[in-house]
Parts: structure tokens; sequence; C-alpha cells
């Protein structure tokens, strides 16, 4: 969906992530930290620390929490439920040497929030083995699965359907295979290649789905995902020298962006939510 990852984003989005979760994911994890009689979890790219607002207080507790992420200051300005008991934050990148990391914290648990769609293949091949090796559960939720789909809030087809929709969709999904600081991303298909290597991993594995449903509440964030589409869309065409592409997306984009402003608009934008328990 494009990569941002500041602050004030992540504060917007945190509400939508939490009503788009899947509820059944909470009980799964609930019954499985229970029968383990897990107490230590690893959140990666934890950010601001959503991930444990949304998971510890259903949790039976003590919880010991590590997070990693890149940015100090992302991690420093999150505020924690009281159910976690202890809570480590590690500055550092995820780029490498993951199965250390993960190993270094000795988690029972390891979770990450719309992370899985940014890494390569290997760092994914590299995560389910080091799960493996310890027999940790996993959680990875809202991975982005590809899928935009406009619709009028009422029924109004010149407000559902824009004729550079699809191409606009295709090349974001292009873009979002790119490079993201991991190696080529997996993109769109980031939740199938996990299911199938958990899986095979001998692991009980579960897709859930927790697709965004946006509306005229939600207009900040649709505005930023258009921008962010947008910037994406016209960058890989850039990269392909296809600048005709390039002015068509930017064209979409102010249709969008005044689709967005007539304030009668659904957006629903696909996500998965993967458990994969040992």
């Amino acid at each position: 969906m494009g990569e941002i990852f500041d602050e004030t984003w992540l504060k917007l989005r945190e509400p939508i992530d939490q009503r788009s979760r899947p509820a059944v994911a909470l009980t799964l994890i609930k019954q499985a930290w229970q029968k383990h009689g897990w107490k230590r979890a690893l959140d990666l790219g934890a950010g601001t620390g959503s991930n444990v607002r949304y998971l510890s207080p259903f949790l039976p507790v003590p919880q010991q929490w590590t997070l990693i992420d890149h940015d100090e200051q992302l991690l420093a300005s999150g505020v924690m439920p009281e159910t976690a008991d202890s809570v480590t934050r590690v500055v550092r990148n995820l780029s490498s040497e993951i199965s250390q990391q993960v190993d270094a914290v000795d988690a029972e648990f390891v979770t990450a929030s719309a992370l899985l769609d940014l890494v390569s293949e290997s760092w994914l091949a590299e995560m389910v083995e080091t799960c493996r090796l310890k027999r940790r559960g996993v959680y990875f939720s809202l991975i982005y699965d590809g899928s935009i789909q406009w619709h009028a809030a009422v029924n109004d087809p010149q407000l559902a359907d824009d004729p550079e929709d699809a191409a606009v969709r295709q090349a974001v999904n292009t873009h979002q295979r790119g490079d993201k600081g991991f190696g080529p991303a997996l993109g769109p298909m980031a939740s199938l290649k996990a299911e199938a290597a958990f899986r095979a991993a001998g692991y009980q594995v579960w897709l859930l789905q927790s697709r965004w449903q946006l509306g005229p509440a939600d207009s900040t964030v649709a505005n930023m995902l258009v921008n962010g589409w947008e910037s994406a869309a016209v960058e890989q065409a850039v990269s392909e020298s296809r600048n005709a592409d390039r002015d068509r997306f930017r064209m979409w984009a102010e249709r969008r962006r005044e689709t967005v402003a007539q304030g009668n608009f659904g957006l629903t934008v696909g996500h998965l939510d993967l458990i994969a328990l040992p």
C-alpha cells in the first residue's frame, strides 16, 4: 500500500486496524497462550506498540514483551497497557539476522503488524525456520493482499467506478514487490507464501480476513492512501519509462481525492491475518 511509518499515520490507522482484526484471532491466540503457558512475546516492527495495545489486555498475565523497531522515537512514544508487566524496547534494523534477533529474545510468541508484505521470501524462510525450531506461536496481522475496491456509500455508480482503478491497483501491487529494505518484497503474495511455509513446517495455520472498510468518517486516511498509491504508481510508471501512465495516474488521484471530498464513498483495502500455532 506504500510505506508510511510516521507517528501521525500510525495513530490514524490504529483504530481502523483494531476494528478490522478478526475476533477469532484473539480466541485462538489466547487458547494457545494458556495451553502452552506462554509468558514472553516479541513484536517485530512494533512502531508505537499498537500490536501490544491490542493483544495484551486479552492475554493471561504475566506478560513480558519485547518491541523491536528501527525508529527509536516511535518506540519511545507508545503508551503500554497495564497488562504488559514488562516491556523492553530494542532499536534495531530487522532486515538482516532475523533469526539471531528472535533467538536473543527467546520469546514463545512472535507477532508483527503490517510487516509481512514488505519482507523478502528469504527473510520469511528464515523466520519460519527459527520459529519452527523452538515451536513458537506466530501472529502476523494486517498483511496487504493486493485488493483495492472503491464503492459508493449510497448507490451512485459514477462514484464507484473509475476507468483507471485497475491500472493503478496493478501498478501499486507491482511497486509493492520492490525492495522495501529486506530484498524483493513478497507484496500481495505474502500471506499465501507464509501460509504454505508454516504448513510445511508442521504448523496449524489460519488465514483470516482483516480487510479495511473505509467510509466518509475515514476521509483523512482515505486521502493519505490515495496520495501514497499515486506516488507508488507514478514511481512504477517512471521506472518502466511509461510517461503517459504517469500522467494518467496523477489524473486518477485527482479524481479519487474528489471522490473522498464529496463524502459519499466506500473503500475496501484487502488484508489478511495469519496465525500459525505449533
